[in-house]
């Protein structure tokens, strides 16, 4: 076996990049499969006898950084959030071009965080959870870390995502591409139509292509770093 030690620095970073994936891989298989999900409680049930927040059709799936579903973004605009690791269960229930039903509350204009999600055709619900209630534990962060790789987008922004304080913490794209960044991290104002561009660590898989940016700009020809100097 190669001593990672006696490699140049540039290779060492690969060959840690590679393990991280390889064991991703093997823990993801030694999962025991997901059960049925378990029935509503009785809070769960309240919360669906309460008028829901949002109801409208799908546009698309939004993931995060790491690949995993946590939101949904309506035909109106509105960013619906949910925990990411309930993205099973939500790439279960929700689809673009679906029409659905939200439970929670509005968190600022035009984002809201959602209790429940109901797929008015089939009637199939997710319920914001804690992680491992259904019996699959979440990967361990130094884990989900072997997926990232380095990405760059660049158009213009849509959509403004914000946290729960309305506090804007990343953008998506007009060709798709979501870009996340610590809160109000960017000095200028962000406004839908202006021209975005971004480097930083995430995935691409079929839902599309989310990172965390590590330098933006108005295009990657102009990029400045976020955090400063990076080692």
């Amino acid at each position: 076996m190669t001593d990672l030690n006696q490699l140049p620095s540039s290779r060492r970073a690969c060959a840690v990049l590679v393990l991280l994936g390889s064991l991703v891989a093997q823990s993801a298989s030694a999962l025991p499969p997901a059960g049925p999900p378990s029935p509503p409680s009785s809070l769960e049930t309240a919360v669906l006898s309460q008028a829901p927040v949002v109801e409208g059709r799908v546009t698309r799936l939004l993931i995060n950084p790491y690949g995993e579903v946590d939101g949904l973004l309506m035909s109106d605009r509105v960013v619906v959030k949910l925990p990411p690791h309930l993205s099973d269960a939500l790439v279960a229930v929700a689809a673009p071009g679906q029409s659905v039903r939200v439970f929670g509350f509005t968190e600022a204009p035009g984002s809201v965080k959602a209790d429940a999600v109901v797929n008015l055709g089939s009637g199939q619900i997710v319920f914001d959870r804690p992680p491992g209630i259904d019996g699959v534990a979440p990967l361990p962060p130094h884990l989900r870390t072997g997926q990232l790789r380095q990405l760059q987008v660049e158009g213009r922004v849509d959509v403004v995502l914000t946290g729960p304080r309305g506090e804007a913490n990343g953008v998506i794209l007009d060709n798709g591409s979501i870009v996340r960044f610590a809160p109000d991290g960017l000095r200028s104002p962000l406004q839908r139509g202006t021209p975005f561009a971004a480097t930083g660590l995430g995935t691409t898989n079929t839902y599309g292509t989310a990172l965390e940016a590590i330098s933006v700009g108005a295009s990657l020809g102009s990029l400045q770093q976020i955090y400063g100097r990076l080692r």
